[in-house]
């Protein structure tokens, strides 16, 4: 039988229950939730004797809730942990659409994933994230991550995650796909249909792609992709930074990392700061070294050089030291 109609002949029987007892004994019930009271405790339980009708009326209603209220409120209370149960096996095998807004989307499950997930959690506690995969079920157990099973190239797999309402969209490279070429392939697939939902209904989605090699990234350029990021190069540079300057790759994975509190944070240009030598000046006496301003880290010749109020300003500071800016 249907759920809702178990429902409504439960309420029903509730409403006959009250309203029947209280009319029937006024003076056993002598409210309405008196009558409610027993109804509920007849029902559910064996009753607590509290109250028991003592007319023929009352304890022929008492009967009827015996033989019919008590196997309809069983079949309510299966009813609805089923629905709780299938619930959540539809969750754990990402059958459900996500309706929620401001979240993170995440595609391809890996190590670097999962490794991804737990950093953004660490720096956005609430951050509700969105992981697609073709996998048959969860591969992590998270309140804030949900999963949506599918083949992440189908636009209405994307439609399911709320893409148009996401704050990013990161494309991580098939670490089941051994050949690079096609790795990018599968990566340049799925964003273009990314860009194919963005165009068709006119609404801006904020891609991070990784890519394999260097020399795929030009395949990109009909993809409006905000950032790229490259998976081998990353490793080969540290490892050659280590190389020739012992110890400093403990710099790069705090910088990297929330866990070590200092961080590159991102700051719009105040009214104060007119060039790029008042902002460093003012953020150094704070506690804060100025790295980069919107994609430039050369200063040596552009200390005087104007800023505008779109310009972006990186910065390395302690998270403690960006609260206090920020305020």
């Amino acid at each position: 039988m249907d759920f809702g109609f178990i429902f409504l002949l439960s309420l029903i029987i509730v409403l006959i229950g009250t309203f029947g007892s209280h009319f029937l004994e006024p003076d056993t019930f002598p409210s309405l939730f008196d009558g409610f009271w027993w109804t509920m405790t007849t029902l559910t339980t064996v009753g607590y004797g509290d109250y028991f009708p003592v007319s023929v009326g009352g304890r022929m209603l008492g009967i009827f809730l015996f033989i019919f209220g008590i196997g309809i409120i069983g079949v309510l209370i299966s009813k609805t942990v089923d629905s709780i149960t299938t619930f959540q096996k539809f969750k754990r095998e990402g059958k459900l659409v996500y309706t929620y807004e401001d979240h993170y989307i995440y595609i391809n499950w890996s190590k670097k994933t999962e490794r991804a997930i737990e950093e953004i959690l660490a720096h956005v506690p609430d951050a509700e994230i969105v992981l697609i995969d073709m996998l048959p079920i969860t591969p992590i157990e998270h309140e804030q991550v949900h999963f949506i099973q599918g083949d992440p190239s189908d636009e209405n797999v994307l439609l399911k995650a709320n893409i148009f309402e996401a704050k990013r969209v990161a494309i991580f490279s098939d670490s089941k796909i051994e050949d690079p070429s096609l790795v990018d392939g599968k990566t340049l697939l799925i964003a273009s249909a990314v860009e194919g939902l963005s165009k068709t209904h006119q609404r801006e989605v904020h891609t991070i792609v990784e890519v394999s090699e260097d020399r795929h990234i030009p395949k990109f350029q009909h993809i409006a992709v905000e950032d790229f990021i490259l998976s081998n190069d990353s490793v080969s540079l540290l490892m050659a930074k280590a190389t020739l300057h012992p110890g400093t790759t403990t710099l790069f994975r705090q910088l990297l990392s929330k866990r070590y509190g200092n961080n590159i944070h991102e700051f719009s240009v105040k009214d104060t700061w007119k060039t790029v030598k008042q902002a460093s000046e003012e953020l150094l006496e704070k506690g804060a070294i100025l790295l980069a301003v919107n994609d430039n880290m050369d200063f040596s010749n552009a200390m005087n050089q104007e800023l505008h109020p779109e310009d972006t300003l990186y910065v390395v500071c302690h998270d403690r030291v960006y609260e206090q800016l920020t305020q």
